[in-house]
């Protein structure tokens, strides 16, 4: 080994023995200090070693929301990066806005039952299920005896009263001729009379039995189902071959340009309701589109199971998008909960703390309160608060999910 190497060695050690433990926590500070005096300045953190070597690291206090007695204080930074927007609970009159889910009916009014009314056979179905009807069309042929022997009453009582007509025209003659006795004539008169009542009654059993569609059979017990209405054949309750008693229900006709929409208002929203008001619908398969009905009948009668009652909406279904049977999304526009002022609030401001309604209502500079309040009726943009807050009073507006987020996590 080299002697002039080991005494430098030597004298190495030494020195590095000789450096005090002030010593290293200094040359430690120049070595890290400079790039982490950057970072702290930027807010992330100071750090720095004890005595022994041990880093200790010291945060400076996040910039949240803060509790002051009744009260939460944030900073105008916060405030700023959470985009917090003040807005006065005011007084106006309101339309209320009555969300609920209903389901698309046929129109009652434009709906018809065709019923066979008489025993007997079917013969011919000449229209089936989405056929369109006309006024008049036939739907099915039915035999019936019991038809048949009533239309033969009505055909020999045609005869027999028109030979009661004809003797009472010459009686009438014979007794103005003085050939006859006015009681002659009296009795002839009588009998006339009695014909035409039993032909009058007979023609009406047939009536009731065809359903006094006034159309011609095309022989005796043939007895042909005509739809009364225009429209669609939505049900079919016959066919070929098939025996029927008076009471079925052979065929359904609806027009399905008119379908009604049926939906469950809560009792406590019937009272702000009217006849006419308007309603938006979209069905809830297709929601980008949008139909628009009117309020046509509000239920007397509330359910004590639910607390609702039935409202039936007319609709205009000129295009057919619309099905019987298909569910939608129904927003009625309330007019008459539009007669008196309310205390309003956006309907922004709102958010719910442990299931209640809660607003932050501004209590000084940077400063709110968090407040239980009991909502009304809203319109979408604005909802009314019963109880909770007075007008003039400021609200969160925007920004309340990031202050309920800082508040309540």
């Amino acid at each position: 080994m080299n002697p002039e190497s080991t005494d430098r060695s030597d004298a190495n050690l030494s020195a590095s023995r000789s450096v005090t433990p002030r010593a290293k926590r200094t040359w430690r500070w120049l070595v890290l200090g400079a790039p982490l005096l950057a970072l702290g300045t930027a807010g992330l953190a100071w750090v720095f070693t004890d005595g022994e070597g041990k880093a200790v690291a010291a945060t400076r206090p996040p910039d949240v929301p803060r509790v002051e007695g009744a009260s939460i204080a944030y900073s105008k930074a916060f405030a700023e990066r959470a985009g917090l927007k003040l807005s006065p609970a005011v007084r106006a009159n309101l339309v209320p806005l009555i969300s609920a889910v209903g389901t698309i009916d046929f129109n009652p009014e434009h709906v018809s039952a065709v019923g066979a009314r008489l025993k007997g056979l079917v013969t011919q179905v000449t229209q089936f299920e989405g056929d369109s009807v006309e006024p008049g069309t036939v739907l099915a042929v039915i035999e019936s005896a019991e038809l048949g022997e009533a239309q033969a009453t009505v055909s020999t009582l045609k005869a027999e009263k028109l030979a009661a007509d004809r003797n009472l025209e010459r009686e009438n003659s014979l007794a103005a001729k003085k050939l006859s006795t006015a009681r002659e004539a009296e009795v002839a008169a009588v009998e006339a009379e009695r014909y035409e009542h039993l032909l009058d009654a007979a023609q009406q059993k047939v009536s009731a039995l065809i359903g006094g569609t006034g159309a011609r059979p095309r022989r005796l017990g043939s007895h042909e189902l005509r739809s009364p209405i225009k429209g669609t054949v939505v049900a079919r309750n016959v066919a070929p071959g098939q025996a029927v008693e008076g009471e079925i229900v052979a065929f359904r006709v609806a027009n399905l340009e008119h379908l009604w929409v049926e939906i469950d208002v809560f009792e406590k929203n019937l009272g702000v309701l009217a006849l006419g008001d308007r309603v938006e619908l979209s069905p809830l398969a297709a929601p980008s589109e949008a139909f628009e009905g009117r309020v046509a009948r509000i239920s007397s009668v509330i359910d004590t199971n639910t607390r609702s009652a039935p409202v039936r909406v007319e609709l205009e279904n000129k295009d057919r998008k619309l099905r019987a049977g298909q569910a939608v999304n129904a927003t009625i526009h309330a007019s008459a909960g539009g007669t008196r002022e309310r205390t309003l609030v956006p309907t922004s401001a709102l958010t719910f703390v442990d299931g209640k309604p809660t607003l932050f209502v501004v209590s000084g500079e940077h400063k709110v309160r968090v407040v239980s309040v009991e909502i009304g009726p809203t319109n979408g943009a604005q909802t009314e608060v019963v109880k909770g807050i007075a007008p003039g009073e400021q609200v969160v507006s925007d920004g309340v999910f990031a202050l309920k987020s800082e508040l309540f996590r």
